[in-house]
This record gives structure tokens, sequence and C-alpha cells, in this order.
């Protein structure tokens, strides 16, 4: 051991005070911690790091930081970082590395076998048999799913007390067991399942598994025939990095009328999954880009792996809407901690425009005394051929007769011209005997408040 720290420390020396590492390394730089008794973190000297299968390490120095070279014949690996020292109870992190790259590994807290620095007046004093057992610390309330590069574990530390309070001594210890209430079902554990009370204390760890969720861990004691029992302790395990395969992005409003209003907003929101379903970490990066109008630039993950962002009507807008009026947006994150692998997703927005003259076949009829319908074919869209949005009606009344089909329309939201969105049909009959010696036929197009714009037209008919 001794032999291969002085020959890290003389690769360091030799490596000078320049950042850069060799082509087939990377350097993990990161410290080891336990919390006092004041929840305060403490530098935990001497304590061996090693890269688990890896063959490399290290020990901390009076700061509890550590420096750790890996050499790897592939660019990018992940390394499970392990932390411990007699007297601790280890602890792990995963990271993703990258030759050529320094990396800092998120901090490593690790707790004290016998729970922590208590007060020794507690355990000197005779105990009854033991009674309650209360949390006395969690290192985390959530961790991440196993494989996500983030800390994958949550230490548990509880603490057995007698009537009065008092931890309870070695003459009362007990076999405190430890077990799952809820999970996700993916795998997660705890270990140990079991442990007697050293001075009152006794701890055990949550490692996650491949899917998120929240898991409910209690510890409880047989006493003499009676089970006493912890409350359940909640511990949130998030999801990983995000997943090419579970990447989405959805408009509220496929179509909207940016060419008639500006300042109009759709909501835009990214679906981030990571490979295994589950939503990503919360607070995961997303970033948003158009080639037409305005998007807001990015936003962040829920604990839905939703991100939302608006876009805007606005310049510039397509120039040619003959051809094409639609605008792509795209959105885009990382695959891993380094930011170097992007994925992205894409999807297009239908910017409209006025509404255009309404089109209808036959544009005049007649009729007799026959009840024989009529049947009319009409179109309604915006003057360049495309749908008008979503929450448009379309009514069609008659002076007299009576009217069939698609006489009274709500427009759904829609980029598909065709049969019930731009094309439309109904039939007209007089009735037995019609007197009236004419008939108007009108058809209007009202819009909502952000929609293409008013029209209507009228038809006459007259009897022969």
């Amino acid at each position: 051991m001794q032999k291969i720290v002085i020959l890290l420390a003389l690769a360091i020396l030799i490596a000078g005070c320049s950042t850069e590492t060799k082509d087939n390394s990377a350097t993990l730089n990161g410290h080891v911690y336990y919390l006092d008794d004041h929840g305060n973190a403490q530098p935990v000297t001497n304590a061996l790091v090693r890269a688990k299968d890896l063959l490399a390490q290290t020990k901390t120095n009076g700061d509890g930081a550590y420096t750790l070279v890996i050499e790897s014949k592939v660019d990018t690996f992940n390394a499970t970082v392990e932390a411990s020292k007699v007297g601790f109870i280890p602890n792990t992190v995963t990271i993703k590395a990258q030759v050529g790259q320094s990396v800092l590994v998120p901090d490593l807290v690790l707790q004290k076998v016998s729970g922590g620095e208590f007060n020794p007046a507690d355990t000197i004093q005779a105990s009854g048999p033991a009674r309650h057992i209360t949390v006395d610390r969690q290192t985390d309330n959530h961790i991440y799913i196993k494989g996500a590069g983030l800390t994958e574990t949550a230490l548990i530390n509880f603490k057995v007390t007698d009537d009065n309070g008092k931890l309870v001594d070695n003459d009362h210890q007990v076999t405190v067991h430890f077990s799952i209430l809820n999970g996700p079902n993916g795998g997660e554990y705890i270990f140990p399942e079991s442990m007697e009370t050293q001075n009152g204390y006794v701890y055990t760890i949550l490692n996650s598994g491949t899917i998120a969720g929240a898991v409910q861990i209690q510890a409880q004691a047989q006493v003499n025939g009676t089970t006493i029992r912890s409350i359940p302790i909640r511990i949130t395990i998030h999801g990983g990095l995000p997943d090419a395969e579970h990447f989405s992005l959805v408009m509220a409003k496929s179509n909207i009328a940016a060419r008639v209003h500006y300042g109009l907003l759709d909501r835009l929101t990214a679906y981030v999954g990571d490979k295994y379903s589950n939503p990503v970490v919360p607070g995961t990066a997303v970033y948003f880009a158009t080639n037409f109008c305005l998007v807001e630039g990015s936003a962040v993950t829920d604990s839905m792996g939703a991100a939302q962002v608006n876009f805007i009507s606005a310049s510039p807008l397509p120039p040619n809407p003959q051809d094409s009026s639609f605008a792509t947006i795209t959105a885009y994150t990382y695959t891993d901690t380094l930011g170097q692998k992007r994925i992205s997703a894409q999807t297009k927005i239908l910017l409209t425009d006025r509404t255009a003259p309404i089109e209808v076949s036959p544009d005049t009829f007649s009729y007799t005394d026959v009840n024989r319908p009529i049947q009319f074919s009409y179109r309604v869209h915006d003057i360049w051929g495309y749908p008008l949005v979503g929450g448009t009606r379309i009514r069609v009344e008659a002076t007299d007769g009576q009217l069939f089909g698609d006489i009274n329309v709500e427009l759904r939201d829609t980029q598909q011209s065709g049969l019930g969105t731009t094309d439309f049909g109904f039939s007209w009959a007089p009735g037995d005997s019609l007197e009236a010696p004419q008939v108007y036929i009108t058809i209007s197009v009202d819009p909502p408040v952000d929609g293409n714009g008013y029209q209507s037209t009228t038809i006459a008919g007259y009897k022969r």
C-alpha cells in the first residue's frame, strides 16, 4: 500500500501544477467528511480512497481532500469511488470520467460506526430495557438509481432508548431488524438487514435499484415478547441521466395564428426519462432553440421529468408560406455529467395566417315543390390553404328549408388539411311545398380571440 501511495505522489510531482492529465488517464478530485453531533462536516484524514476494479487508490490529506489518477483504455468510463477508514462505515459514489479531463467527485460522507459523537454520559449510566427506536441521523433524504453516476446509497442511523430516553447499555442489547415496507421494486435493498445495538446505536444502508420512486424503511426489535418499531423513514430514489429513447417534445397547440397575432404564447414541454423509463433527476437542464419566432432558452425538469418553456409568435416568420409555414423547435440536453454527449428532440408548429374567403360549390341553386335535397361542399382555411386554429366555429344557416351535415362544427387543433379540417359538406332540402320564392344559406366562420379572423358568405337559391 505504502509503495502505491509513494508512486502516486511521484507521478503527481512529475505532472507539476498543470491541470492537464495524461492522454490515457483521468484525474478525480474530491473530499471525505463525517458529520459531528452538531451536523457540521469535519474532514476525515488518512481515509483510504480507491476506485473499485480500476487498480487505483490513495489517502486523504489533513483537509479530507484527495486526488486519484485512473488510467483507462477507453475515452469515457464509469468509476465507483469508495472511501473507508477504521471506525467508519464505507461509502461509495459512481461517476462518469473521461480521459484527459479532471472530474470533481461528489463529497463522500462517512458515518462513525458508533453512530457519531455522542455524549458518554448517555452510555455509562445503566439503562432499562429497550422501549423506543428513533432515527438519529440519515445522510440523505434522496438518492439516485443505480448506474446514474450519482449518490446511490443512504445511511440511516437509529438509536434505541429505554423508557427514560437513555441509550440502552450493553446489558440490554437488542437485535434490530430493518425492512423495506414500500418501494418501487427496482432491485433496491438494505444492508445490513439486522444489527445488535452498540451503545444504543444501529445503522443500515439503503442501496438503490434501477427504478425511481419512494422507499419506506422501518426498524424493529423484539423485547421481552413485545415488538418495538420506528416510524417509517422515507427516502426518494430519483431517476438517472437523460436517455435519447426517452426524450420527447410536445406543444400545447400545434397550430397558432402567428401570422395574424404577435405575442401569442404556446406552452412547450420536454419530457425527459432515463434508460429505465424513470423521470430524470429533478433539476436536469434542457435547452431550446427555434428557426422561426422566439422560444425561451432553457428550463429544468420537475419531479415528473418535464421541463416547460414558452414559444412566442414574433419575427422572423417563414419567408415562403406557400411552400411551408412551419417552425421547428429543438430541445437538447446531455446524457453524461461531463456535458459531452448531447441528445435532442424536435417538434413542429404550424404558423397560420388570416382566414381566406369561404369557397362553396355550387354557389347558387334552384328548387321546386319536390322535396329533393341539394348537396353542397365548402372549404375553410387560411389564405395559404392551411387549417384554421382549434376552437374556430363554423355555422351554416338557411332562411328556410332543412339543413343536414357539417352545419355546426368546432375545429380541433390540427396541422392537417382535408376532410373535417378544411373540407366540409352539407345538404339542403326544401321540404314539401316550400312557398318561399328565395332561400339564402349563410356560412360563417367565428374564430377564438387569438384566431385567424372572421369570414362569412351567403348563397341564394330560387324557386322554379
